[in-house]
């Protein structure tokens, strides 16, 4: 009587959330952990899956991945297969994909119709996508079945808040105003909204994230409310943040200019305000992954298949864990963002701030002053600011308000260190130091030597000068070299002097 042998497999289930709003703006390669794998010498794998393929936008692609391995892969040992999981857990075999193999990897070319038209309400079940990869040895067989099982989940944040703006009937062509952000949600500190007027009187909305790295992909749709809190759709736009650094600013134009009296009546000017309801969503680029579950034993193929059918009637397996509670630095963000309370502006030549009379005064001398005594500041409720943009006024309450500096540049440090120095906020003023002292080089040395001088920062000098000297030779034939000749010839004396000086020394 013949004997028969059970084939063991080892057997990977992939689940990923959110694949929808996921595959339409991000195109990028997503990335499974590595799996283990004993009963296979303890090789290495993952999984893949591009949305889009750049050659041929009609296929998605999967793939298997063995590390460490440069080689072709070698179909010959070990056989593959791919399955999508549909809403009853019947498995669907790829049965007829295209597939090629290179190096570590083997791909396999997947249909878009197959996933996301004709097959879509059961291969994408509650908008996640679970790819199943079982590999059994071809010659020999494996000694138990094995499984491994991993959710993966971009971070994804859906913000909903309220923006009002006051005075509506004031707002003027060419000019931009901040609004009052109204949330339970902290999240919503993650962005200043603007409303504004083109020089031709058609109304938009400028939205600004605040940390924009932290964003690859944000999608916003605003609506119009009325007196009694009805909502009519007012605008949408979805913007990315890959490939190149973007524009900060996202501007959104509204379907009806500002001077129309028919669709901007005083049902939606309640008291001459303008109050419109942003639903964000925001995609970090960032995937969370997580092992729900990993086994070995003889025949689990059954066991698994159920494991699988369990999850996908329990899709709140795996949450991420309970958020911090809310520190005193979110709540001052959310201050700033929403505007509650604010009892002074910071207006620059183009857009105008709310702020904090006491939070400003905590933190700069020369607010205090300003806000203490009978000082026009004080009397206006106002501080004009002429000698700094928009930008860099945002970036300054961010720090008063949190004490950190996001997303920080050369540009945007020199601004800072000139910001700090004026109104003597000492702990900007030393991180903008650290960083123009850490940051040198030879295309901005002496843009840095400049500016230490001008704020008679002897130490900040002294390292611009030794970074100089240092680098003599590639620095005096730059155009900032020149510049600083021809403008301040002291200054490049003085320099030159320290570099005569460090070259004796050195002879």
């Amino acid at each position: 009587m013949a004997v028969e042998f059970q084939r063991y497999s080892f057997t990977i289930t992939w689940r990923i959330k959110n694949y929808k709003f996921l595959s339409k703006y991000d195109l990028y390669y997503k990335y499974s952990p590595w799996f283990t794998v004993d009963i296979l010498e303890k090789t290495k794998f993952r999984l893949s899956v591009c949305p889009l393929l750049p050659s041929d936008k009609n296929l998605m692609r999967v793939s298997i991945e063995k590390a460490g391995n440069s080689e072709p892969f070698e179909e010959t040992i070990l056989d593959y297969h791919f399955y999508l999981y549909s809403d009853q857990c019947s498995l669907s075999r790829f049965e007829k994909l295209i597939h090629d193999h290179s190096g570590g990897y083997l791909f396999f070319h997947v249909p878009k119709a197959e996933v996301y038209e004709r097959e879509a309400e059961k291969f994408l079940l509650s908008d996640t996508l679970t790819i199943q990869c079982r590999i059994y040895k071809k010659q020999g067989l494996l000694s138990e079945d094995g499984e491994c099982m991993v959710i993966t989940e971009p971070q994804v944040k859906r913000i909903s808040f309220v923006g009002v703006m006051e005075n509506f009937s004031d707002l003027k062509c060419g000019e931009a105003k901040a609004i009052f952000i109204r949330s339970a949600s902290d999240e919503s500190s993650e962005f200043s909204i603007n409303i504004g007027l083109t020089n031709e009187g058609a109304l938009f909305t400028k939205i600004i994230p605040l940390n924009y790295k932290a964003i690859r992909v944000c999608s916003c749709v605003l609506y119009l409310l009325d007196s009694t809190g009805n909502e009519i759709k007012w605008g949408e736009g979805t913007f990315t943040c890959y490939n190149s650094e973007p524009n900060r600013d996202w501007v959104i134009p509204m379907q009806f200019p500002k001077r129309n009296p028919m669709e901007l009546d005083k049902n939606y000017l309640p008291k001459d305000c303008l109050s419109l309801q942003f639903d964000l969503t925001a995609f970090t680029g960032e995937l969370e992954s997580k092992c729900v579950k990993t086994r070995y034993g003889v025949n689990l193929s059954k066991g698994i298949e159920q494991s699988v059918s369990d999850m996908q009637n329990n899709t709140e397996v795996v949450r991420k864990e309970n958020r911090l509670m809310s520190t005193v630095q979110d709540d001052l963000m959310s201050l700033l963002s929403s505007g509650v309370f604010s009892d002074m502006k910071l207006r620059t030549a183009t857009e105008t701030f709310p702020a904090h009379k006491n939070i400003l005064s905590a933190r700069s001398s020369v607010f205090k002053a300003m806000f203490t005594n009978n000082m026009k500041e004080k009397i206006n409720d106002c501080v004009e600011i002429e000698d700094l943009d928009a930008d860099t006024v945002r970036r300054l309450l961010l720090f008063l308000y949190s004490d950190n500096l996001k997303d920080l540049d050369f540009e945007s440090a020199k601004k800072l260190y000139f910001a700090g120095d004026k109104y003597e906020i000492l702990t900007l003023k030393h991180k903008c130091y650290h960083f123009l002292h850490e940051n040198l080089c030879t295309s901005n040395c002496c843009d840095v030597l400049m500016l230490a001088d001008r704020h008679s920062d002897s130490d900040l000098k002294k390292a611009a000068q030794e970074y100089i000297s240092q680098h003599d030779k590639e620095v005096l034939q730059t155009d900032q070299w020149k510049h600083l000749e021809e403008t301040n010839p002291l200054l490049s004396l003085e320099t030159f002097r320290i570099m005569y000086q460090r070259n004796r020394r050195n002879s």
